[in-house]
């Protein structure tokens, strides 16, 4: 449901709606609603070598700004073995030039908000530990800074490397091993303009 920039998606319903993308990076992933109460959306990997991964996004229509934006998401990620991202970003690759992006992942031992600004991307950790626990997280993007926010408080600020092209909801998903199927559930997201 959108109300002209304020975009608000429940991932209800048998199917994933027509304006997400799925675009494979690595191998085959999918993206298809869970079968389970309160499950949401299932972005799922293959047991395909070379660390499967996938982007889902709007298809490059950026309507967010990038210097004004909230983006809020509800997920739980369903193995340790996984890397996830959930955000803003200004393409459908891995690393896009332009974002803002909470990421979870076992290169990192915490929660994490990654930036970049077109040149140069950096990342701060907060002090929230990895866990298979299902939370809401939010990012604010400002003129001055950018905020991830876990469970209702503020995580992490960041003021450098912050993204200043328009964006468009992100969520990436990647397994870090070959050996089997891993997956993590998106309950809920909603991202304006501020």
């Amino acid at each position: 449901m959108a109300y002209k920039q304020h975009f608000i998606e429940w991932f209800s319903g048998k199917s994933l709606p027509s304006y997400w993308t799925l675009t494979q990076i690595v191998s085959t992933c999918t993206a298809t609603m869970a079968d389970s109460v309160d499950g949401g959306m299932l972005f799922q990997t293959d047991s395909g070598a070379g660390s499967p991964s996938a982007s889902l996004t709007f298809n490059n229509k950026r309507q967010y700004v990038a210097t004004g934006f909230k983006f809020i998401s509800v997920c739980k990620k369903n193995d340790d073995l996984l890397g996830i991202k959930g955000g803003m970003g200004s393409s459908t690759s891995v690393n896009p030039d332009h974002h803002a992006f909470m990421i979870e992942g076992t290169l990192a031992s915490y929660k994490t908000l990654a930036t970049k600004d077109g040149s140069t991307g950096t990342e701060t950790a907060s002090s929230i530990a990895l866990s298979q626990d299902a939370f809401a997280y939010d990012i604010e993007g400002t003129t001055s800074n950018v905020t991830l926010g876990i469970n209702g408080s503020i995580a992490v600020t960041k003021t450098t490397n912050r993204p200043t092209d328009p964006l468009q909801p992100y969520l990436y998903i990647q397994s870090r091993t070959s050996a089997a199927v891993k997956d993590y559930n998106v309950r809920y997201l909603e991202c304006y303009n501020t």
